[in-house]
């Protein structure tokens, strides 16, 4: 029943029985004769057939959660009996293109990852990375937090990341008279379906500022590039733009009062699964950044203006 449960968790992952037949290197016939086997031996429906996309009954549902325990333990299992002997452990870990920067900044960090491990590094947005936890193809990720997560998934740890909104120095000046009459014309967001993009609304609208898109992007790199081509501005990663403001190359909207959103960041994991060492280091590593970042955004004096 194992091996059956482990392939309907992969039907229910991939949405379909033929992604599920590709991933597990079967045929399509013999993975519906498998899910038909475990029907039989659970003597209940799992599946409501003839109805597309694919969708669970109750029993299905209770039979994914077994199935997705059964994965947990099986892996806890694994990482233990490797810490016992001392072998070097895999890990998979996810990040949003922030997190990553911060992270892989300096080498001593990059040293903390691989010191006793095979690291596997993803950087994706929040809602892919949540699903490849919930899938088991990370071990944990760095994402932005969100009102609900999966009843799978559990929050580990949380850091606050400081965003500020910039703009090359030749705009500044006249995006903040704009601001004063409400407008945030020429800004650079972040892609419409993102978590950020409404955290960044919210924040302008409770300082009575509207934004005004010229640009979408998922990625804060090709927001800076943009920032800095003078196309517009953006709610940046403090960490990112810190010594640029330092040095003058972009300046900080709002001046001596700049505009500042505090973007919430939630490690998570699969419920009830076990962490190597390297990944729980590597989370208070990324919480002491993000402290840092915070403690530096709050001396506005360091900002040229």
């Amino acid at each position: 029943m194992e091996d059956r449960l482990k392939k309907f968790v992969a039907l229910v992952n991939s949405g379909g029985f033929s992604a599920a037949a590709r991933e597990l290197h079967l045929s399509q016939p013999a993975l519906s004769v498998s899910v038909a086997k475990l029907e039989r031996e659970l003597r209940a429906p799992l599946l409501v057939h003839g109805v597309r996309p694919l969708t669970l009954t109750p029993a299905g549902r209770l039979a994914y959660a077994a199935g997705k325990d059964l994965e947990v333990r099986t892996s806890n299992l694994g990482l233990q009996l490797a810490e016992l002997a001392g072998q070097p452990v895999e890990v998979s870990l996810g990040m949003i293109d922030s997190v990553a920067s911060a992270l892989l900044a300096s080498p001593a960090d990059v040293d903390l990852l691989e010191r006793h491990a095979t690291v596997s590094l993803v950087v994706d947005n929040s809602r892919n990375l949540l699903r490849a936890v919930e899938e088991a193809r990370l071990d944990m990720a760095w994402v932005v937090e969100r009102p609900q997560l999966g009843e799978m998934l559990e929050v580990i740890e949380r850091a606050v990341e400081p965003l500020i909104v910039v703009g090359d120095r030749a705009l500044v000046a006249a995006t903040n008279q704009a601001v004063g009459g409400g407008r945030l014309p020429r800004f650079i967001s972040y892609d419409q379906a993102s978590t950020t993009r409404r955290l960044v609304a919210e924040a302008l609208q409770r300082r009575s500022i509207t934004a005004e898109a010229a640009f979408y992007s998922t990625s804060p790199e090709v927001m800076l590039r943009l920032v800095r081509l003078g196309k517009g501005i953006a709610a940046l990663p403090y960490a990112q733009v810190r010594s640029l403001l330092t040095t003058g190359a972009v300046r900080a909207v709002g001046g001596e009062a700049p505009l500042l959103i505090k973007r919430p960041l939630v490690a998570v994991k699969r419920r009830d699964a076990l962490l190597a060492a390297p990944l729980t280091q590597t989370i208070r590593r990324v919480t002491d950044l993000f402290d840092a970042a915070q403690s530096a955004v709050r001396e506005p004096d360091k900002t040229p203006r």
